[in-house]
């Protein structure tokens, strides 16, 4: 009898560990090691990284730093900077927005040296890290601005 109890108790323990497992799996997404952010995010913080313009007015350009400093350049207009971060919260600007894990959602957050913040819905392009949407919350879909990273090409010194 004592050896049944030891098999039931055992096969229990297996079961419930089992569940656990599958559980966590089906209903975690992938966490950077150093952090609780996805993996998508982390990822995203390194692809913004770099020089991009506008598709359809190539003279605004803005300029993504490590440090979470952009610089913003347009025509003869003296350049403007601002601190950035990408982040998967709500709310943002005051309103609240979709947080999606599964359709990767994320938000760009820019903030002036007046401490004024501007949120915009931030999407890089399938297949490629070189184009972005950006889409001011609270605005309609005609408010989406597309970047294009600009490459970095190499020059031969002769």
């Amino acid at each position: 009898m004592r050896s049944l109890n030891i098999v039931i108790s055992l096969s229990v323990i297996i079961v419930i560990t089992t569940v656990a497992v599958v559980y966590s799996k089906n209903h975690n997404q992938t966490l950077n090691t150093t952090s609780q952010e996805p993996v998508y995010i982390t990822q995203a913080k390194k692809n913004i990284i770099g020089v991009w313009y506008q598709e359809d007015a190539s003279t605004n350009i803005w300029e993504f730093k490590e440090n979470g400093t952009l610089i913003c350049r347009s025509d003869e207009e003296p350049a403007e900077t601002f601190t950035y971060k990408i982040v998967n919260t709500t709310p943002i600007c005051g309103q609240d927005v979709d947080v999606d894990e599964k359709r990767e959602t994320m938000y760009l957050i820019t903030k002036d040296a007046d401490g004024i913040e501007e949120c915009s819905d931030l999407a890089f392009h399938k297949n490629t890290s070189a184009k972005m949407n950006l889409w001011t919350i609270g605005m309609t879909a005609d408010a989406i601005t597309v970047f294009i990273k600009k490459s970095k090409t190499r020059v031969e010194k002769f």
